[in-house]
């Protein structure tokens, strides 16, 4: 394995080498006055150490030429000589020609060539784009600085446009000719251009500033930030660059020729209408990434610079800039920067930039900057910076991770990483890590940071700070929120210890008493219930509770009915200090138990309501009670 990678190694820089060495490319100083055809040639080729090979019957060997040529390259000698009537092939160290036969019709296509270089050097310049605009052809110049190029020959008043990295565009007439070697202007880092000096070729045009440049300034590309206020990206976070996403997004994309083309030219180019079989495959050709259609069909998938109407894809719609309309793809669309409009697709959509309009996809969706309108996705939705004035559902889940002003509706869950002001709603769990203004609901957990106003419903909620409701089995609320830490005797148990949580307008209460083994008593009770809290100043506070619990003895079955007692209590609270406080309460308790399950006397106790038999054969039992103690608080 390792011979054949070497071998094949060396069979490739071998013909890197020799693609290097072109003879055609070779510049050649002859001069020559009336000579023979034979003899001129046989000059060339032993000057530059090669040979011709030819039919001397499709030639005219005697035929006298004059050549004054200097420092050209030996394909642009061979033009001057045969003026279209021979091409030339290379073949080791032997140049073919081959005759070509003149038409009565006339062509219907034309050739034009020649050599970049740079004005100040005279080096010739690889890679550099050469394209005309109305018909895109294009080409990409090779590491002598040769370039080719078919046009049609009915196009009136063609122009070359030349670009190039670092160098000044420019754009030159025809003007009938069909060898034209053209000149650039290198510049400096600033864009300011360097010093020509006088140039000594003398088949060369001077390039000059190019008047039909489209120069498009590029804003920094977004970045994914947790943050509190999108209008305030930290220099230091958390973060997700999509630089190296769209080099990714472009890269994957383009054919080699299609990437030089992206380096080296800036310019919009705008068509009505194209038609693409696969990228480069259209109507557009290999610049099909510098065009912005307004009408855009592609076959199976097509890649442009801009749509700015309408665009449909068999598999595929790829984007470098903008979208300002509609896209419609059977798999994905892709679009480098801004939509401003709608995107449809089977599988997914993503925009890396911003979003105004709506998103449609079988799977996901991904804005990599600010959306604004609507995201609807069958598995998941991804927005990274802020999402407003819409809604983002999906059946899994929504994420944004900058700040949140609409609604969330997914069937797992919800995330918002910034701030957010409307709703959450999941099949599952709401995140919500900054500042919520509105309401999450989900069957199990809600996580806010600062909840300043709405409501938060499910089975467990979390909040740092709340100004909300909290409404769940358990709600923690970490700074401001409503704890009590409670140890009381009642007229039923001699102890209880209580945990109350969540906010002053609506907590939870777990609750565990005992009577540690007196006779006549339960054995131990434990609750659970819920609760609201007013506080009238000065230390003073009220309470008004309501609990179901479940008294267990020995043989007592967990699962069983019997023994239950439900109890609302009204009570008051004196702080004696921060951290620790009185109270008392009054309470009316209902019991239902089998008949003699109760073995203390209640008629000391005032019962409001008669007592009576439900239809299970349980005695429903009342009474009025107390309760009183001491609590430890948060606040």
């Amino acid at each position: 394995m390792k011979i054949c990678l070497q071998t094949i190694g060396f069979c490739l820089v071998t013909l890197f080498c020799f693609a290097q060495k072109s003879v055609l490319d070779k510049p050649v100083t002859v001069r020559v006055a009336n000579e023979r055809l034979e003899e001129t040639l046989k000059l060339i080729g032993d000057k530059n150490g090669f040979s011709f090979s030819y039919n001397p019957s499709d030639f005219d060997v005697n035929r006298r030429v004059s050549l004054n040529a200097s420092g050209k390259a030996v394909r642009q000698v061979l033009d001057e000589i045969f003026k279209g009537t021979a091409t030339y092939k290379e073949r080791r160290n032997h140049v073919i020609l081959q005759k070509v036969t003149p038409t009565n019709e006339p062509p219907k296509e034309v050739f034009i060539n020649g050599y970049i270089f740079d004005q100040e050097t005279g080096e010739r310049i690889a890679q550099a784009s050469i394209y005309e605009k109305r018909t895109l052809v294009s080409a990409v110049s090779n590491s002598m600085g040769y370039y080719r190029l078919k046009l049609p020959a009915a196009l009136p008043n063609p122009r070359l446009e030349v670009r190039k990295e670092k160098y000044l565009g420019t754009s030159m007439p025809i003007n009938n000719q069909f060898s034209l070697d053209i000149g650039l202007i290198h510049t400096k880092i600033d864009g300011k251009t360097e010093p020509i000096r006088p140039q000594t070729l003398p088949s060369t045009t001077v390039a000059r500033k190019d008047t039909f440049k489209v120069k498009v300034p590029v804003a920094p590309l977004p970045v994914f930030v947790a943050s509190a206020d999108t209008n305030d990206v930290p220099a230091k976070k958390r973060e997700l660059r999509l630089d190296k996403v769209q080099e990714t997004f472009v890269d994957a994309f383009t054919t080699a020729k299609q990437a030089v083309h992206i380096k080296n030219v800036d310019d919009t180019l705008y068509r009505p209408f194209q038609v693409s079989f696969l990228p480069f495959i259209g109507t557009n050709h290999v610049l099909s990434g510098h065009v912005i259609n307004a009408l855009s069909f592609n076959v199976i998938a097509g890649y442009s610079l801009g749509v700015n109407a309408l665009e449909f894809g068999g598999l595929a719609n790829l984007v470098r800039w903008d979208v300002h309309g509609a896209q419609f793809s059977g798999f994905v669309n892709l679009v480098g920067r801004n939509v401003y409009g709608l995107q449809v697709s089977g599988f997914g959509n993503a925009a890396f930039r911003n979003v105004e309009g709506m998103q449609f996809s079988g799977f996901a969706n991904l804005t990599g900057g600010h959306h604004s309108g609507i995201q609807v996705a069958g598995f998941a939705n991804l927005t990274g910076r802020s999402f407003s004035n819409g809604l983002q559902t999906a059946g899994f889940a929504s994420v944004t991770l900058g700040s949140l002003q609409g609604a969330q509706v997914s069937g797992f869950a919800n995330v918002v990483l910034g701030n957010t002001r409307g709703m959450q709603l999941s099949g599952f769990g709401n995140v919500a890590l900054r500042r919520l203004r509105g309401a999450q609901i989900s069957p199990y957990f809600n996580y806010a940071g600062i909840h300043e106003k709405g409501l938060q419903l499910g089975l467990f909620n979390y909040a740092d700070s709340s100004g909300a409701i909290p409404i769940g089995l358990f709600s923690y609320v970490r700074r401001n929120g409503y704890r009590r830490f409670e140890i009381s005797s009642d007229e039923l148990n001699y102890a209880n210890l209580t945990f109350k949580t969540g906010v002053r307008g609506f907590y939870n209460i777990v609750t565990l008493g005992g009577s540690f083994g007196m006779a006549n008593k339960p054995l131990y009770t434990f609750g659970y219930g819920i609760g609201s809290s007013v506080y009238f100043g000065r230390g003073w506070a009220g309470n008004l509770d309501l609990t179901a619990n479940k008294i267990m003895e020995a043989t007592n079955r967990f699962d069983s009915s019997n023994g239950m007692f439900y109890r609302l209590s009204l009570g008051l609270e004196k702080k004696l200090s921060r951290q620790l406080a009185l109270f008392a309460a009054g309470t009316w308790t209902a019991l239902t138990a089998e008949p003699g399950y109760i073995k203390a006397d209640l008629s000391r106790l005032y019962q409001p309501l008669p007592a009576t038999t439900l239809r299970t054969g349980l005695d429903l039992t009342n009474w009025l009670g107390f309760q009183a103690g001491i609590r430890i608080c948060n606040r």
